[in-house]
């Protein structure tokens, strides 16, 4: 062995030392790279290092406890220093017996034979599973945050807890604890369930000469021999790497991430996993993933964690520190399924579904375990919106609304029939608010699906059984055309029945309904609030200003909500004191998938619409390029000289260079002089005044206006089934569901619409490709919704439950409806054992449930 190897031996060894005798000093421990160094007759027969291996115990070096690696470290040290030293009084052995798992090559091959020979196909099976031996490296800027010595204490050499500081991880120094507060994990405990959010497959790892074109990955590791930024074609940059190992050489590229050239160094291990292909008679990795070849990134033939990151925080230190939190504290992560559940319903131990998420064997293992915990997941979930129910239906008895009798001539009074998803809803609902308990449902339906005539049936089965209702909407534009609606559908008008008083035939009674909005005069707010409270007033329509204490309506049976998310817990609290028990009616006309609706709103009983009204015919939806804008505005030209409207959506008020998206007021301007001259138009946006916004709709409603030129203030609520087409500027800016929206603004009628997707460049990216490809393809709100949910990942869509990074559903899919529904049926048999969750067996579930329903109603 020359001079320069048994340098570079010495090194690795104090590393190891340096290190806390951890066996991490190189990729795969010490006695893979023995093995290897054998392979390659390196380990020279009466050598030092030789003498000194044959001293370990059978399994190697790994099965030393950390003083006695200590010492031996120590005398290797000094053996390869040519200082005489005592034998070990440890049994000998041999190269063969450190790593049982891993079959070695033939021994006593020179290094020239080693590179010579060929390699046997049941060789090529062992060698691909086997890391050469790399030299040690420090993280750069993580070296031992805390302590001079760059040395950290071991979690082993500590008693953690689950409320243990950070800093009594392994590598956590005071500098490194913010970085972690900012992913949600504050102590030891929350380490332990910070789960990863993929894996590196680094189980196919081969020297680059044994690489293989191939549509599956593989993993090589090697040193970057040379690296720089590059163009693929005229358009493409990118970078371009050359990697060596032992072997051969690699050709690595990366195209559209330029950056990466910046990201590695010349003379860096790294180890790059992808596919491989061929390219010009030799092989390519292209895109692959790489990290820093280091000590503690991966064991040849796993899967390595990959962990959400933030600046400053590397992948090396959240396994070391994760993986002590792990170890020690695994068996005592809270588990939500109390013992007699875990026995009768047959579930895995959490702890060991805790460990084998972190590090499991197999993708197979990985996912057991997931969904081991996302069952918890869920069934803290459905035990903490089962609760919310059963205190909302606990006390006194609902009002009792009787529809039967105004079923027939309300149906008849309406111009058109109810469709079968609006009559099995309308029955769901009048079945609830017959009493005793109070009703808590949600209405979901797609834009213009007709869910508002559904909620106006019911309370009028409010007012026609003596009792009041409200509808509370988010916005005073929503509102408005909330009361214009009913006023039309009770045979007046807003404007003919000043007063809000109504007397349809088929009420067989007069009807006061008024609108309580911002835009008021105080005069005119406190007459309203003065009828509601001293019965003047069956029907009050506003925004959730009615919530307000000053805001009283003794007799209120009936509350309708619009748009759910804007409703919580806080305000379902407020609402029950202004009535006596209140039914409450939730709307929302984006669709939600029932594994979401089962956890959001899973206190809430569902019924959807899924049909649209007869005769409305499908918005024909086109994504137009730039170059194709004037074909564009040749048929909106058209529909507008036929007698129809338009909207104009354009994303922002102000201008923004920076996202290259035209500002409401520039594109009016650009309209009104330019492709849209010889027509009249009006502007709209979320800056003006209440009052002036309502002038802008009855100018536009009325037909004075023939284009509408607005922000997002749109986006729900507003009818005018005169508007035929929608331009929607920017449209790449918006998400699924919102584009969505904006098209059910049009379509309201038996006319053909339009919703014209305006891009600002060819190319919008794939996430945004996919959106305005799916809004093309398809006007059905539910299958939107699905595709929504799995553009935007789990994260987003559990954003409505999640309280930041410590939310309670870490792992849970949108997905796992199976889970979901098993979780329900857990839940339900757990409340009816413990109903207040007070048995000492429930403590923990308690104990987590709490923080669930305290978030609730802060957030609301």
């Amino acid at each position: 062995m020359s001079a320069a190897d048994n340098a570079r031996l010495k090194r690795v060894f104090q590393l190891e030392l340096e290190r806390g005798c951890t066996n991490q000093a190189v990729i795969g421990g010490l006695d893979r790279m023995f093995i290897q160094m054998d392979e390659d007759g390196l380990l020279e027969i009466g050598g030092a290092l030789r003498r000194m291996v044959a001293e370990l115990p059978p399994g190697g070096y790994r099965n030393l406890d950390e003083p006695a690696r200590k010492r031996w470290l120590e005398r290797t040290i000094r053996a390869l220093d040519g200082i005489p030293t005592i034998p070990s009084p440890a049994p000998p052995t041999n190269v063969r017996t450190l790593a049982p798992n891993v079959t070695p090559l033939p021994q006593r091959r020179t290094s020239a034979q080693a590179k010579a020979s060929t390699i046997s196909p049941a060789q090529q099976k062992t060698s691909r599973r086997t890391a050469p031996p790399l030299p040690p490296q420090r993280e750069r800027g993580q070296g031992g945050e805390g302590h001079p010595s760059g040395q950290q204490p071991t979690a082993n050499s500590q008693q953690l807890s689950l409320t243990s500081p950070l800093t009594k991880l392994p590598g956590i120094g005071p500098a490194a604890v913010p970085k972690f507060e900012k992913l949600g994990v504050t102590n030891a405990g929350e380490a332990a369930v910070f789960y990863p959010r993929r894996y590196n497959d680094f189980t196919d790892l081969r020297p680059i000469a044994q690489l293989q074109p191939s549509t599956t990955p593989q993993t090589v590791i090697a040193t970057v021999f040379s690296v720089r930024e590059m163009r693929f074609g005229k358009r493409v940059r990118g970078a371009e790497a050359m990697l060596q190992d032992r072997t051969g050489s690699l050709k690595v590229a990366w195209f559209n991430m330029p950056y990466v050239a910046r990201q590695l160094e010349e003379g860096q291990q790294v180890v790059v996993s992808g596919k491989v292909r061929a390219f010009r008679g030799r092989l390519q990795m292209e895109n692959p993933e790489f990290e820093p070849a280091d000590a503690e990134l991966m064991h040849t033939g796993r899967l390595v964690p990959v962990y959400p990151a933030t600046a400053g925080l590397a992948q090396r230190t959240i396994r070391r520190a994760v993986k002590a939190a792990v170890d020690a504290l695994a068996p005592q992560v809270p588990d939500a399924a109390p013992a007699w559940l875990r026995s009768e319903a047959r579930v895995a131990p959490l702890g060991n579904a805790v460990r084998e998420l972190h590090y499991p064997e197999s993708f197979g293992h990985a996912e057991r375990a997931r969904q081991a915990i996302a069952l918890r997941e869920f069934l803290a979930i459905q035990v903490a919106v089962l609760m919310r129910r059963a205190e909302w239906q606990q006390g006194r008895d609902a009002p009792r609304l009787d529809f039967d009798r105004l079923r027939e001539p309300f149906l008849a009074s309406l111009p058109w029939q109810l469709t079968g998803a609006q009559a099995r809803a309308l029955d769901d609902i009048t079945r609830d608010i017959r009493g005793p308990h109070p009703m808590l449902r949600l209405l979901q339906g797609d834009v213009g699906s007709g869910k508002t005539v559904v909620a106006f049936a019911a309370m009028l089965a409010a007012v026609a059984s003596g009792y009041q209702a409200v509808l509370m909407a988010p916005t005073e534009i929503l509102a408005d055309q909330h009361y214009r609606s009913l006023s039309k559908m009770l045979g007046g008008s807003a404007l003919t029945a000043l007063d809000g008083v109504f007397a349809p035939e088929w009420l067989r009674r007069p009807l006061r309904a008024l609108l309580l909005t911002g835009s008021l005069t105080p005069q005119q707010k406190e007459q309203i609030r003065s009828d509601a409270a001293h019965g003047g007033a069956d029907i009050v329509i506003g925004t959730h200003a009615l919530l307000e204490d000053d805001v009283q309506i003794p007799r209120l049976g009936l509350a309708v909500v619009d748009e759910q998310h804007r409703f919580g817990v806080l305000q379902r609290a407020k609402l029950r004191q202004k009535g006596d028990n209140p039914h409450l009616l939730v709307m929302t006309a984006t669709p939600i998938p029932r594994t979401l609706a089962l956890t959001v709103y899973g206190d809430l009983e569902v019924s959807s619409i899924t049909e649209m009204p007869p005769g409305r015919k499908p918005i024909k939806t086109e994504w137009v390029q730039p170059l194709d804008r004037e074909t564009a505005y040749r048929n909106v030209r058209r529909r507008l000289d036929d007698g129809e409207q338009v909207y104009v959506i354009c994303p922002l008020v102000e201008e923004s260079e920076a996202l290259d998206v035209r500002s409401a007021e520039e594109e009016f301007e650009r309209l009104r002089t330019g492709p849209l001259k010889d027509y009249r138009l009006e502007l709209l946006h979320g800056r003006m005044p209440g009052r002036q916004k309502d002038e802008v709709m009855e100018r536009f409603a009325s037909k004075e206006a023939q284009v509408l030129v607005s922000t997002s203030v749109i986006e729900v609520g507003i009818d005018v089934p005169n508007a035929t087409v929608i331009i929607i500027e920017g449209a790449e800016r918006f998400g699924l569901s919102q584009l969505h929206q904006f098209r059910g603004r049009v379509g309201r009628s038996e006319k053909q619409s339009y919703c014209f997707l305006f891009s600002t460049g060819e190319d919008p990216g794939p996430d945004a490709h996919e959106r305005l490809q799916a809004m093309v393809e398809t006007t059905d709100g539910f299958k939107l919704a699905e595709v929504d949910l799995e553009m935007r990942g789990e994260g987003e869509a559990w954003g409505r439950v999640q309280s930041g990074a410590n939310a309670m559903l870490r792992v849970a899919r949108i997905s796992d409806r199976d889970i979901l529904l098993r979780a329900r049926d857990l839940a339900a048999q757990v409340l009816a054992r413990d109903p207040q969750l007070q048995k000492p067996e429930h403590h923990q579930l308690a104990a987590i449930v709490k923080p669930f329903l305290a978030r609730a109603t802060e957030a609301n």
